[in-house]
């Protein structure tokens, strides 16, 4: 391993650990060991649904833009978390919000975003990746729109719809929605863990389908798996989070930046920046609106003029 890439791994690192550090020293009546009560009570889950939501988000996303050759998706921009969003609102508003039913619904309604996105931008010529991107920006706003109108028909606050639209890391567990989320964590990270496994052969469908057809690649077949297992990993983070954006697209490219653009380091190394990244947004909400502030909030502000270089520059 080069000099520079001993450098940026530890980089990533030292940004993972200092999200953990100041997300627990950081909180209403700071820090005590006197008084250990809200941090294992409130900020260690806090940090456990951090680094899952932030990881899976990168991973995700990085799979996507090397999936489709193009740097501005992500499962925001593709509509796949405003879906698995929709799924968690049809829980909620059934009072299933602490059943298995919730990332069963999430994941369906990923899965339904994906799909609608591909019956909108197929066409006689076939699926381009431009409307892909299109499409998936529809479908999001979409169901963006029909999480608030069911929580308001379903007489829940807007706070709530807002919280399901743009993330929050603030989930209070009990007994029973501790041992569901640990399921839901495992199958989110067991689907990172394929993502990455399959590292090749997103490096070779990200050059060219008919490279990665004569590479034994079946481009057609990892296409549709990496939508599925996506689905799933973001689907298992949506229904505890809401839908945060901006993680996925932007992350996978600044590790790009530090470790160029194969997927085998890539992803792993998306996952602890994306990870350490959501945490030390989570800081900045909790530290300017302790009441509580969306967490997309954050994420957009630094990942909206991100988006425009990348338009400007990769598109």
């Amino acid at each position: 391993m080069g000099y520079k890439r001993q450098i940026g791994w530890l980089a990533l690192a030292f940004v993972l650990l200092a999200g953990i550090v100041i997300e627990v020293f950081t909180g209403p009546g700071g820090f005590s060991l006197k008084n250990l009560s809200p941090i294992l009570n409130f900020r260690l889950p806090r940090i456990g649904i951090g680094v899952l939501a932030g990881g899976v988000l990168a991973v995700v996303g990085g799979s996507f833009q090397g999936l489709l050759r193009n740097p501005l998706v992500d499962p925001w921009t593709l509509g796949v978390a405003s879906g698995a969003a929709f799924g968690a609102t049809i829980a909620v508003i059934s009072n299933s919000g602490s059943s298995l039913f919730l990332p069963v619904a999430a994941f369906l309604g990923a899965l339904l975003a994906i799909g609608l996105v591909y019956i909108l931008a197929g066409s006689k010529s076939g699926v381009t990746v431009t409307r892909l991107v299109l499409a998936g920006v529809i479908v999001s706003f979409f169901f963006s729109s029909l999480v608030m109108l069911l929580m308001v028909l379903g007489r829940h606050t807007l706070g709530e719809a807002v919280y399901l639209m743009m993330g929050n890391l603030g989930v209070v567990f009990t007994r029973r929605s501790g041992w569901l989320f640990l399921v839901c964590a495992i199958l989110a990270l067991a689907g990172s863990f394929w993502l990455i496994f399959h590292s090749r052969e997103l490096d070779v469908i990200s050059l060219n389908e008919e490279v990665a057809l004569s590479l034994g690649v079946d481009a057609q077949r990892l296409t549709r798996m990496v939508f599925l297992v996506g689905s799933l990993a973001v689907g298992m983070v949506v229904a505890w989070t809401g839908a945060i954006s901006f993680i996925g697209l932007i992350v996978p490219h600044l590790v790009r930046m530090v470790f160029g653009p194969r997927h085998r380091v890539v992803l792993p190394g998306s996952f602890l920046l994306g990870a350490g990244m959501l945490l030390l947004a989570d800081v900045i909400v909790r530290t300017i609106a302790p009441a509580g502030l969306p967490l997309s909030v954050i994420t957009a502000l630094v990942g909206v003029p991100f988006f425009i270089y990348l338009l400007r520059t990769k598109v």
